[in-house]
C-alpha cells in the first residue's frame, strides 16, 4: 500500500528536514542550467522554482536531476501552476549582505527547498482539490513586498541626479504596461570550448508607464516562461508590481533602462494595491497607445497642416535645433521649409520601400512573417472579423542636400508619399523595374521647397526623426532666391 504525505506548510520549515513536502503555488521560475558532470560523464541540470503557500511565505525550490529530468520539470511546469513538492531536502538560507548580487528572488522565510531526483519529486497538484488550488492561485495577484516601498519611475531614472551614471541595482515599482513589441530573436556565442555555438535566445521589450514618467522605460524580458506571460498583458490594462527589478544605464537607448533578471519578481494586477491601482489606470488611459506603438508610421500621426508650416531652414540649422547648440530641451519637435536637391531616392534599388502593419494592432510586421505573430490578433481574425488584416505603407529614405550639408534622416512615408508619388503602396509594388527607375529619375538631382517635421530624440527614441509633409519641384531660380548662409 502506498505511503499517505504528510504535506506541510512552508512556515513550518526547519534546517533539520530531509524529507520535506508540501503544497505551494509556483510565482516563478528561471531556466533550466545544465552542465557537464565530469563525475558521471553525463549532463545534469537544475531548475528554480520559486514558490508561495500564503501572503506572507515565499522561498525557491532548487530541482536537481540528469539533464532529461529536468528539461521534464521545465515543460511540464508553469508560472500558475499548482504543485506538489515530496521529499525535498530542507537548507538554510545564507545570510546574504544588503546590495550583493542575488541569482535567485528574495525568500520571506529562512530556509530553502532542495529536491534532488531519485529521492524527490514535483508533480502538478491533483486537479479533483479544486478548493485548494483556487486558494493558491489567488496568490498570484497579491503583492509579494509592500506596495509603499515602490519608487517612482521619474526617481529611477534621475540616477540621484546622474542618468548617464547610474549605478546598476535592483529597485520596486508599480507600473501599468504601456506597449508590448514583438518578440525578438537573438544570437548568442556560447563560451569555449564550444565559442563556435551559437544560442539562439528569446527577447520581448515592454514599455511601462506611472504618472511620474508618461515618456515610459523599456522593461527587457529573457525568461521563456515570463515571454509568454507577458504576451497577453494588455496596453493601459495591465499593472505591474516589479520586485527587484534591474535598472542600469544602456548606451545604445542614452538612458537608463529595466531588465527581468534571476532575482526579480512580478505580481500582474496586484488585488491589494486598491486606490493606486485605480489611479494608475486611470492615467495610463490619457496616454495615446501609439506614442509606444514602437513602428515606423507612429510618427505619421497628427500631422502639421502644410500651410502651418512656415519657419525656413537651412540643414545645418536643423541639426544645429535638433542636437546641437542652438536646441532648446523644453521642445520635442519643430517644422522647417528646407529648399535643396534629392541627392538619394534609391527606389529602384534592392532596398525595400514597403512597410506592413497589422489593422488589429497597429504593430509593424517584419517582412518575414506573412502575418501578425500576435496570438491576440489571430484570435481576433479567428473570430469571424474579416476585415483586412495587413495594411502596406511606403517608407522612404531621402537625402536632402543645400549649400550647409546633407539631410540623411529625411523619410518620405505613409499619405503624404502616396500624394507625392502619386500612387498608393500597393501599386507601386506591382511597378515594373524600368517604372520605378522612371519614377526616381522624377525625383533625384531635381531641386524641391520641402515641408518637413522634425522630432527630437527624446525618451526611448534616440534617434532624430524627419519626415517629408510636402514637397513641391521648384526651379534654380527659385532656390538661389531662398539660399542662406548659415
Amino acid at each position: 500500500m502506498a505511503r499517505r504525505v504528510k504535506f506541510q506548510r512552508l512556515v513550518e520549515m526547519r534546517p533539520t528536514m530531509t524529507r520535506f513536502s508540501t503544497i505551494a503555488l509556483i510565482v516563478s521560475k528561471s531556466s533550466p542550467n545544465v552542465f557537464y558532470d565530469k563525475m558521471s560523464g553525463t549532463e545534469r541540470g537544475v531548475l528554480t522554482l520559486t514558490i508561495r503557500d500564503s501572503p506572507n511565505h515565499l522561498t525557491n525550490c532548487k530541482c536537481w536531476g540528469q539533464r532529461a529530468c529536468v528539461d521534464e520539470y521545465a515543460a511540464m511546469l508553469q508560472i500558475g501552476h499548482v504543485v506538489d513538492i515530496v521529499g525535498a531536502k530542507v537548507m538554510s538560507i545564507p545570510f546574504t549582505v544588503p546590495g550583493e548580487q542575488r541569482y535567485q528572488p528574495q525568500a520571506t522565510v529562512s530556509c530553502a527547498l532542495v529536491v534532488n531526483e531519485g529521492s524527490g519529486y514535483v508533480v502538478r497538484h491533483d486537479n479533483d482539490d479544486s478548493d485548494q488550488i483556487t486558494i493558491l492561485q489567488q496568490l498570484l495577484q497579491q503583492p509579494i513586498r509592500p506596495l509603499g516601498a515602490v519608487l517612482k519611475l521619474a526617481d529611477v531614472r534621475s540616477g540621484l541626479g546622474s542618468p548617464d551614471k547610474i549605478i546598476t541595482t535592483n529597485v520596486n515599482l508599480l507600473v501599468v504596461v504601456a506597449a508590448v513589441r514583438p518578440v525578438r530573436q537573438i544570437k548568442r556565442k556560447l563560451q569555449a570550448p564550444l565559442s563556435e555555438v551559437r544560442e539562439l535566445l528569446q527577447c520581448l521589450e515592454v514599455i511601462v508607464i506611472d504618472a511620474s514618467y508618461p515618456e515610459g522605460m523599456l522593461l527587457s524580458v529573457w525568461q521563456p516562461d515570463w515571454i509568454q506571460r507577458a504576451q497577453l498583458w494588455q496596453p493601459r490594462r495591465t499593472v505591474l508590481h516589479l520586485i527587484d527589478v534591474r535598472v542600469s544605464y544602456s548606451n545604445f537607448h542614452c538612458s537608463p533602462v529595466l531588465s527581468h533578471s534571476n532575482c526579480t519578481l512580478i505580481c500582474e494586477n496586484p488585488q491589494a494595491a486598491g486606490d493606486d491601482c485605480r489611479l494608475l489606470l486611470a492615467f495610463a488611459a490619457t496616454v495615446p497607445l501609439t506614442t509606444f506603438s514602437g513602428c515606423d508610421q507612429a510618427e505619421l500621426d497628427n500631422m502639421p497642416a502644410v500651410a502651418s508650416i512656415q519657419a525656413q531652414m537651412t540643414v545645418r540649422q536643423i541639426y544645429s535645433r535638433a542636437e546641437g547648440e542652438l536646441q532648446d530641451p523644453s521642445i520635442h519637435q519643430f517644422t522647417a521649409v528646407l529648399y535643396g536637391m534629392v541627392t538619394k531616392f534609391d527606389l529602384d534599388g534592392l532596398t525595400s520601400h514597403i512597410n506592413r502593419k497589422c489593422t488589429a494592432c497597429q504593430r509593424h510586421i517584419p517582412r518575414n512573417l506573412q502575418d501578425c505573430a500576435s496570438d491576440a490578433c489571430q484570435e481576433y481574425f479567428l473570430l469571424g472579423n474579416d476585415e483586412q488584416r495587413l495594411i502596406s505603407y511606403f517608407n522612404i529614405n531621402i537625402h536632402l542636400s543645400d549649400q550647409t550639408g546633407t539631410l540623411v534622416e529625411a523619410r518620405l512615408a505613409g499619405h503624404p508619399a502616396e500624394r507625392i508619388l502619386g500612387l498608393r503602396a500597393e501599386d507601386f509594388e506591382r511597378l515594373a523595374e524600368r517604372e520605378k527607375s522612371e519614377l526616381k529619375w522624377r525625383f533625384l538631382l531635381k531641386y524641391f521647397e520641402v515641408r518637413l517635421m522634425i522630432k527630437k530624440p527624446v525618451g526611448l527614441r534616440n534617434h532624430l526623426v524627419v519626415v517629408v509633409v510636402d514637397m513641391q519641384a521648384i526651379p534654380l531660380e527659385k532656390l538661389v532666391a531662398n539660399m542662406a548662409v548659415f
